[in-house]
Order: structure tokens, then sequence, then C-alpha cells
């Protein structure tokens, strides 16, 4: 029955040529290196090495945690929580490369598993921002706030990419007419760069909220306007709202109204892992989306 269930699984999500091993293996392998890193941790966990390093600036400890300076791991909960990042963007990376090996896959009806380009650009970000905020509560440092902070935007312009180029298909320069995804690929690393060395410096509390939900709210508006298009919207809608609910308890764990100082059970911890859940529903969504052709519609608007 497993068998099965996944057999529809891939069907549902364009994963032609792939095992369930692109799931498994990154989730077992992350948690098989993370039961190594711990041991490293206990062993070493009343070492201080970031005492020379610059601290960490604006709300960094003001989370509920209680910050163990004088230890290897400052906020031991919301540090940990950051491997549901590592687990999905290996998860990520791992669907791009049997993407990529697929040789029908320019045949298949989805953008994403057709342009394996993208899930390796939203992959790569999401391992980023992992790596960022671990190291980030683990340390309270001023460098990896900005990796933590950067990674958030990383993310976004990585999704918002692939938004584009769903818009935009097709670019013409000098009379002819290109697939865009490179393009767009290109740019969001340019613009992941500008973030790096400038624009992470504006307000991320005010800004990445912004955009967030200009981002969604984009997304419902293209649901309707893009009308060839068949996709699962309950991934979309589930993704929102779990978002809503992370950012719901991170506010009520930064304001310590949901606050248990030394308990494992930390609000800024469930805010890493319901935005880990909220960021492979979205993925999963643009996964399950399949574009029809005029025939197609045309018979589905005579049903």
């Amino acid at each position: 029955m497993p068998v099965l269930d996944f057999d529809k699984f891939k069907e549902d999500f364009s994963l032609h040529n792939h095992r369930i091993r692109v799931f498994t293996h990154p989730f077992f392998g992350t948690l098989i290196l993370s039961a190594g890193l711990f041991i490293l941790y206990k062993l070493n966990q009343y070492v201080d090495p970031w005492q020379s390093w610059r601290q960490a600036l604006g709300n960094a400890t003001h989370f509920c945690e209680m910050n163990r300076f004088d230890q290897l791991i400052v906020q031991p909960s919301n540090t940990w929580s950051n491997l549901g990042y590592i687990i999905i963007g290996l998860m990520f990376i791992s669907i791009a490369k049997n993407d990529h090996k697929y040789e029908h896959r320019h045949n298949v009806n989805n953008l994403l598993a057709k342009f394996p380009g993208f899930s390796y650009l939203i992959g790569f970000s999401a391992l980023y921002m992992g790596f960022g905020s671990f190291m980030y509560h683990a340390t309270l440092t001023f460098f990896f706030q900005k990796l933590d902070q950067t990674g958030m935007y990383f993310l976004f312009v990585s999704f918002l990419a692939y938004v584009l180029f769903k818009l935009f298909p097709q670019i013409k320069f000098r009379g002819k007419t290109y697939v865009s995804n490179k393009f767009f690929i290109v740019s969001a690393i340019i613009v992941q760069l500008l973030f790096f060395f400038f624009l992470w410096k504006l307000p991320i509390n005010i800004l990445f909220p912004a955009l967030t939900l200009a981002f969604f709210a984009v997304n419902f508006i293209l649901i309707t306007k893009i009308r060839n298009s068949v996709s699962v919207l309950s991934l979309l809608k589930a993704s929102f709202i779990t978002l809503l609910i992370a950012f719901s308890i991170w506010v009520l764990d930064i304001t310590n109204k949901l606050c248990s100082p030394t308990s494992i059970f930390q609000g800024h911890a469930m805010w890493h892992l319901l935005n880990t859940a909220s960021i492979f529903l979205a993925y999963l969504y643009y996964r399950s989306e399949t574009f029809l052709s005029p025939e197609e519609m045309e018979a589905a608007e005579s049903v």
C-alpha cells in the first residue's frame, strides 16, 4: 500500500523518476549528522568560543528562551529547531537533481519539474537560511545575525523568481523569443547578493512581513488571472494559514506572553518548525500545478 500511495503522490506532484528516498535520505541523513553534532555539543557544552565576536543587535536577546552566554550554544531550542530548514532544503535539491536527470522532463506539464533550476535555487536558499539561523541562535553574534536575516530574503526572492517566471515564461530580445527561466534565476541571485551586501540593513521586522503578505496576495490574485492552470489550492491556503499561526507564536514569544525561559518548548523554535511546514506546503502547491492546452481549456469551460 505505501508503494501505491507514493505512486499516486508522484503522479500528483510531477515526481516522475523519483523514489521515496528523495524525502527519506535528507530527513534521516540530517538527523544522523545532527546526532553527531549534538554529542559534540554535549561534550563541549560549557565552552564559550563567542566572547570575542561582535554581539548581535536589535531583538537578539529578547526571545523567551534563556540566553546561556557561558555555553557553546546560547539558545539550544531556538538553534536545533532550524534543522527543519536543512531537511527541506536538501529535499528540494534532491528533487531538482532527479528532475534534471529525467530525459522527458521537457514534456512534463509542470514548470518546476521542467525547469529544475528553480528547485535548486529554492533548496540552496533554504539551506543557507537554516545554517544562518542555526548559527545565529547558537552564537547570538552579529555576523550570523546577518546570515539569518539575509537567508529569509534569499528564500523569498527564490519563490518570487519562480512566480515571475510563471507570469512571463518568455522574453524577447533583439527580435528573438527566449524561455525566461535563466533570466529570472540569474536576476534572483543578483538581488540576493544585493540583500547580502546592502539591503539587509533595512528594518526586517517591517519589510519581511509586508513582502510576505504581498507575495501571498499576488499568488491568490494570479489564481483568478491565470485561467489555464490547475493546482491543489488548499496547499497554498494551508501554507498561508501555517505562516500566520507561526507569526502569532513569534509575537507571543518575543513579547514574553507565551514564555517559559528554561523549557525546551519555545515559541520561537515553534516559529522555525511551522515556517518549515509553510515552505514545504508552498513548494508542493507549485509542484501540483499543471497547465491546460487550449483544447483542454475549451472542454473545461464547456462543462
